[in-house]
Order: C-alpha cells, then structure tokens, then sequence
C-alpha cells in the first residue's frame, strides 16, 4: 500500500494560471526541504480535492513540474519528487526586454488552425517580400494610425522584428560622412549595430524629458565642421535603457532643429502603446526624413517576428536591395497572425492587456523602489536604477549571485561622464517572481550603498520613482 504524501498543500500566490502557481508552490518546497527527494506527491484526485480545483489544473501542474526536471510519473504508482537534491533556485531574468505573457495557448492553438483551414496555397508560395500584400500593410498602417496618424502603407515594409529593421536602415545609410548620434545612454541594440558597420557613434546629453534641443544643436555644428552629415537614433517614448519619454513640445523642438540643420532621424517607436494619447510623432512632423520603426514582437510576444518600417519614398528602392541582399525576410505566418489579429479585435485586446498588466508591474516597481532617488519607473517593461559605471557593475554582479540576471551596466558615450546604470525589464518574469526580486535588488543597493549620483544635467536629481 502506498503511503500518503505528508506534505500540506497550497497555492502560490499571483495572478497566473492556476497550475502555474500550484507548480510554483510545490518547487519551492522541493527547494527549501518541505519535500524530500524521491517522495511521492499527493494522487492528483486527492491534490484536486484538497486544494478544491480541478482534476485538469493538477494534471497540468505536475506535467510542468515534469518538464522541468523536478518530477517523475510511473505508472500505477504516481508521481514522484526528483531524486536530486536542489540546491539552487531558479534564475530570475530582469535582463530580456520582453512583454508580459497574456497570450495563451488557446489563442495561439486557435489561430493557427483558423490559418490552416483558409490559407490559399498559391499566394502563400508567391513571392511577396519584402512587402507583404497591400490588404496585409492597409491593415497594419490602419492599426498604426492609433499611435501615428502618418504610418502609410504606401511607404511601408516588413522586417523580422524592429531590430532587424534598424539593421536596414544603418545599413543602407552607412557611409564615410555619416555621423549616428542618440542618447548619452544609448539603446545597446544601436551601438551592437553601429560596431559592426564601423559608424561613428556620439552621446547627445538629456534631461528627465529625453534629448536636449541645445545639445543636439551643438553636435550638429561640430558635425557639420568636420563635413558629415547626422543622423538622430531616438526612442521617444520609454527611452532603452533610461525609460524616459520626450514630451510633445520636446519632439516638435527636436524636429525643428532636424529640418533646419538637415538631420536624418530614425525613430524607434516600439513603446507606442505606452505613450500619451496626444502624443506626436517625428513621422508626423518630418516624414520627408524619417524612417519610422515599430515591432509586433515587442508589444504581443517575442515569437512573433514581424518589424515595420516606414521610410521616405525615394529611400524606398535602396532598403529592398538591402533587405534581398540580407535575405532575411519576415515570416509570411507571422503577417498573416497580425492581420488576422488586427481585423478580429484580438490585436487591440492584447494591447489593452499588456498596457494594463506593464501598469501594475510599473506601480509595483514603485513601490519597492519609492525611498531610491536614482530609480526611474517609466511606462513600457523596464525601469532604470542610474549610478556610476563602477557601482553598476558591483550591483550587477551581486544580484547574479543571488539568482537574478540583470542587463550589462550602460555605458555613456559622453567623453568624460562617468554616468550609468542598470536596466530592469518587468515583463518577463511572473508577478511572484518579479516582486521577490525587485526587493532584492533594492536591498542590495541600499547595502552595496548606492547614493544619488551628482550629475551636471540634472538627471540624478530628477530620476525619482
């Protein structure tokens, strides 16, 4: 006769799944010793009675339990806990910038099935990159207009993500007399890109409101004396790494001296959805020399690779050579899911949820951090914790020990400023997992102590949760 398990269930706390939460709780009691290696677990009627859920959420919990290693099933005698002893906890991953996940596998199971029963064979294998259909770009410049009332699909082309799309354009504008200037913390996307066209890459100071109009008027002139031509890399809303986010007025004044001084801008609009409903955008203002960049994958799921760009027409021509010379072409599924998305209202529930969900985290990141003077809590999935280069490295180093992964200390490209810090992304992990951590992080830089970085721009002052 097998022995009852004598281990008390419960559920971890949260707002996932059910058997997310029950799996969650049944690991971290492997972990601190409430269940020995190699005991059985409770049968799953029995668990399900106990915890008064149904029979399906603890057949899915033990099946996650199972996929991750930490429990066996054998037949006719149940499941049973690992026989290693687990030592370790799970890392925590604040360093991947993705969304929350409120995508679930129904939704995903049901419109790929949907797809496969009405996708048309023939102009599936149609060579339509790197455009896609004029119905598929109608209907995502019409889901653009939300947050650009300028996107045009006329002027419109697919890339495998916004990354891939910035690529595009670097690489159709990489020349001997171009000069990329963004953010003294910079988007580390852009200085990976940067290096490896070899593009000269210059910080242009900030403020709590993002890019500075004075700043960028004195880069241009010192541009314009060595005889190159600028090109302006911004994020106007939840800047990478900073989260800061540029007002109306500060986009139109920063637009002004773009037109007036012939300033090429490349606007990465990936937070669109974060942003105000009265907000502007360079596309809107300057569409003769803006290439305007926004991804599907940062807003729904990172699975899902589809990149837009917008570029000025005459560019139009030179960023497809590139494109067919890359080869890298976006995913025809992936087009046909957010069209799909789009025109059944799923798109805009999923945006809705997200924007919901990064706003709890958002507050629940404030909260932790309100006594930091030097923690910025923006719109979008990632916070910012500002402090010297050295001190970023130690906190960095001291949250890996105690099992979270943060992104690498920021480097300021302004000569002789030794500003940095640490990004944190919300999304990717559970509520849980998130809250757990952030208190950590906060503990470790009260203990490690971190004061506010003095700082000539104001920043230091001003970057409070």
């Amino acid at each position: 006769m097998l022995m009852k398990s004598p281990w008390e269930p419960w559920i971890a706390p949260g707002d996932e799944p059910v058997y997310q939460r029950l799996a969650a709780a049944i690991a971290e009691d492997l972990v601190n010793g409430k269940i020995a290696p190699g005991s059985r677990l409770p049968a799953q009627r029995d668990l399900s009675y106990r915890l008064g859920v149904g029979l399906g959420t603890v057949t899915k919990a033990y099946g996650l339990l199972a996929r991750q290693g930490l429990a066996s099933s054998f037949h006719g005698r149940g499941m049973f806990a690992t026989n290693k002893i687990l030592t370790t906890r799970k890392m925590v991953d604040l360093s991947s910038n993705v969304p929350p996940n409120v995508i679930s596998e129904k939704l995903l199971s049901g419109t790929l099935a949907s797809l496969a029963t009405t996708i048309d064979a023939d102009t599936y294998r149609a060579c339509t990159f790197p455009k896609g259909t004029l119905d598929q770009r109608m209907t995502v410049a019409g889901w653009l207009q939300h947050y650009c009332v300028s996107a045009d699909a006329e002027r419109m082309i697919f890339c495998n993500g916004g990354q891939h799309a910035l690529s595009t354009v670097l690489t159709a504008l990489v020349a001997p007399d171009i000069c990329l200037a963004t953010d003294e913390l910079p988007f580390p996307g852009l200085v990976r890109i940067s290096h490896l066209l070899g593009m000269e890459l210059v910080g242009i100071d900030t403020d709590p409101e993002g890019l500075l109009p004075e700043a960028l008027e004195r880069i241009a002139c010192e541009v314009a004396s060595r005889k190159k031509r600028l090109v302006l890399f911004t994020n106007p809303t939840a800047q990478n790494p900073t989260g800061r986010t540029m007002s109306r007025s500060r986009i139109k004044d920063i637009a002004v001296i773009c037109q007036r001084r012939d300033i090429l801008i490349i606007e990465d609009d990936v937070y669109a959805s974060f942003a105000a409903h009265d907000r502007i955008c360079f596309l809107d203002l300057a569409p003769e020399r803006t290439y305007y960049i926004n991804s599907f994958a940062t807003l729904f799921t990172p699975g899902l690779r589809l990149g837009v760009l917008i570029a000025p027409s005459h560019q139009l021509d030179n960023l497809v050579r590139v494109l067919r010379a890359q080869g890298a072409t976006d995913s025809p599924i992936s087009r046909l899911i957010v069209h799909k998305w789009i025109a059944d209202g799923v798109a805009s529930h999923i945006s809705r949820t997200t924007s919901a969900e990064a706003a709890v985290r958002n507050k629940v990141a404030a909260s932790i951090f309100s006594s930091i003077s030097d923690a910025w809590i923006g719109s979008g999935f990632h916070m910012f914790l500002s402090m010297r280069h050295s001190a970023a490295v130690a906190l960095a180093s001291a949250a890996r020990e105690r099992g979270i992964m943060v992104t690498d200390p920021a480097v300021s490209l302004s000569d002789g400023n030794d500003q940095s810090g640490i990004r944190l992304c919300l999304g990717g992990p559970t509520r849980l997992e998130l809250s757990a951590a952030l208190r950590e992080i906060a503990a470790l830089q009260v203990q490690l102590g971190q004061g506010t970085m003095a700082t000539t721009k104001g920043l230091g002052d001003n970057l409070n949760a």
